[in-house]
């Protein structure tokens, strides 16, 4: 179990300031080697076991993709989600932690896959938009952007093109009519913000028929996962979106989760 956990550990790329931490605390480790995520508590708050148990779990994962004839790359990009959430949580406790274990639940169960810029999500519609015909559980892949890098429009449009033809080739039974998406990033407030040629603006003008929900969850990944409005005035704000973002904070401004659709190309609507 332990050479498994190590192997994974190598093939994701952890940071090597983690090298001593994780062999130190893997001596230690106990974990039932019939751990599945189906039964995993995903509620638990020990994060190197959270750790070693996700880890450890990589393996069956690969036996699935290789099962459907997935190539390696998708598999080691989609896990590569790990090694972000494992960065972002030590930094909060101060000590090698992974979180965010019903998120990346979605990645060992074989239903989010990342491809290209992007990652998707066989998923059902959480809100009805009349305007598109979506009912509330309809079919839907959703879309999400993980922090990758600048969020490139011509390789978001790319991802988007790839991803219909991976879930027709390797999941022929999923019948969707739409991608959807609901994200900060489609708020159309930022554009009170942003020049008109960002890359945020021009990702959220790819959506059509949106819906927004007052929200502040932008704050955590523009700043600290943690961060609160009410702490706004402490966050140092170093870019210059950190900046235009806290001072419209400060200055009362709201924001807000918006849901948006994009059109599959052949579903005939």
């Amino acid at each position: 179990m332990k050479e498994i956990i190590q192997k994974w550990y190598d093939k994701l790329g952890f940071a090597p300031c983690m090298d001593g931490e994780f062999r130190e605390s893997l001596q230690n480790i106990e974990i039932p080697e019939t751990i599945e995520i189906q039964d995993y508590d995903l509620t638990c708050d020990d994060g190197k076991k959270n750790l070693f148990s996700y880890l450890f779990m990589c393996e069956a994962l690969s036996d699935f993709y290789k099962a459907k004839g997935i190539s390696e790359d998708i598999l080691l990009d989609t896990l590569k989600d790990i090694v972000r959430w494992c960065n972002t949580w030590s930094e909060i406790k101060g000590e090698l932690y992974l979180g965010e274990l019903e998120w990346l639940s979605y990645h060992l169960s074989g239903q989010l896959f990342k491809i290209g810029r992007l990652q998707y999500i066989m998923d059902e519609s959480k809100i009805e938009c009349k305007e598109l015909g979506i009912k509330k559980g309809d079919p839907i892949l959703a879309i999400h952007i993980p922090q990758d890098g600048p969020l490139n429009i011509e390789k978001c449009k790319q991802s988007i093109a790839d991803a219909e033809t991976f879930f027709a080739r390797y999941f022929p039974e999923f019948q969707y009519s739409y991608f959807s998406c609901h994200s900060w990033l489609l708020d159309d407030t930022l554009k009170d913000l942003l020049p008109h040629d960002s890359n945020i603006v021009k990702f959220g003008d790819l959506f059509i028929n949106k819906i927004p929900f007052k929200s502040d969850d932008l704050l955590q990944y523009i700043f600290r996962w943690d961060t609160k409005r009410e702490k706004i005035k402490d966050c140092k704000a170093e870019t210059s979106l950190q900046v235009k973002i806290k001072d419209a904070v400060l200055n009362g401004k709201d924001f807000y989760d918006t849901y948006g659709f994009i059109r599959k190309t052949n579903c005939g609507c």
